[in-house]
């Protein structure tokens, strides 16, 4: 019995580790076995479940055979324990036979009996009769026995006692063996202990086939998703890089707007200076006109100076700009100098 291979090809297929390799086909059923890395399993996950599950089934399908082979292995091994039982009948009861036959040899001896005689032969009739419940031997018949029957009487009766239990341990041995071999024989015939392997192996197969399946697809859609995310991102940048290029270009339309307007201002106020100017000049002629028929006291008084009249005009010009850059929401020092400057 191959009880210590059954407990190793058990040991083989079940392994309790991360990496789950599925067990070589035996000699007769020549197939690939397929094998999956644990790592890419992580430990509580479903395939870690479907695989445990699973390993737990192969061990199953294992062990019931295996219990299977230990029972028709103890079933054996009583049949063979009966035959050697039986034997041991046998064998005590033919020493036994023997021995009564040396104590019969020595009576004869004694007596001078032939054990071709009458007087023999009548014995073993008697020893028969002896035997059968309807037919046991009268008192008177056994009284008329003569000394050397009477003491021979016991070792006849033993011997065909033990005749009469040695045929029958035999004919029960043989039935023994003739049953152990039966055994034996539909034992190699059906191969419970390989079917049940292969069936093991097909079990972790599959597992492993699932795993694989669930492994590939989770890593389509791991690229699927980073791809996704790539795209989304893609758009993001694309969408944020319109915005800015919005931004900017409000930006210099806004720019564009206050050069404009800075400019319109001071064409504006280069205008209003010049219109001031020739007004002064023009009043100025008409004070000095009027300052050649009075007094130099009073012309001093009345004399309106020019660069009096520049810097009103000045200070209007720069509250203007500023309270039109205030409209626009701009700092007045960002254009401000630029254009005091130009106008001095």
């Amino acid at each position: 019995m191959r009880i210590q291979q059954n407990i190793d090809v058990q040991n083989s297929i079940i392994k309790d580790q991360a990496d789950v390799n599925s067990a070589s086909k035996s000699t007769h059923k020549n197939k690939n076995s397929v094998a999956v890395s644990g790592a890419a399993i992580k430990e509580n996950s479903p395939l870690s479940q479907r695989q445990n599950l699973a390993k737990k089934q192969a061990l199953k399908v294992v062990s019931d055979a295996f219990g299977g082979e230990k029972k028709l292995d103890a079933q054996m091994q009583g049949i063979k324990d009966e035959i050697k039982r039986l034997q041991d009948v046998i064998n005590e009861k033919s020493a036994d036979t023997r021995n009564n036959d040396a104590k019969l040899k020595e009576l004869q001896e004694e007596y001078g009996i032939d054990p071709e005689s009458p007087e023999n032969k009548a014995l073993d009739q008697l020893a028969l009769r002896m035997r059968s419940p309807n037919n046991q031997p009268t008192d008177d018949e056994l009284s008329k026995l003569s000394e050397y029957q009477q003491k021979a009487l016991y070792y006849v009766t033993a011997n065909q006692q033990n005749s009469l239990d040695i045929d029958h341990a035999k004919a029960m041995q043989m039935g023994n063996v003739q049953g152990y071999a039966d055994m034996k024989s539909e034992r190699a015939k059906s191969q419970d202990m390989l079917k049940a392997q292969d069936a093991a192996e097909d079990i972790l197969e599959a597992s492993n086939a699932d795993t694989i399946a669930q492994l590939t697809q989770d890593a389509v859609d791991h690229v699927d998703e980073e791809q996704k995310e790539r795209e989304e991102e893609a758009k993001e940048a694309s969408e944020k890089k319109k915005e800015e290029k919005k931004e900017e270009a409000k930006k210099l339309e806004k720019e564009a707007m206050q050069q404009e307007m800075i400019e319109n201002i001071k064409e504006h106020a280069a205008e209003t200076q010049r219109t001031s100017a020739d007004t002064k000049r023009a009043i100025a002629r008409r004070e000095r006109a009027e300052a050649d028929s009075m007094g130099a006291e009073d012309a001093q008084k009345t004399i309106i100076s020019e660069g009096a009249s520049m810097e009103d005009t000045q200070n209007a010009v720069n509250s203007e700009i500023t309270n039109i850059l205030n409209k626009l929401s701009l700092l007045s020092n960002d254009v401000k100098g630029s254009t005091v400057d130009s106008q001095i």
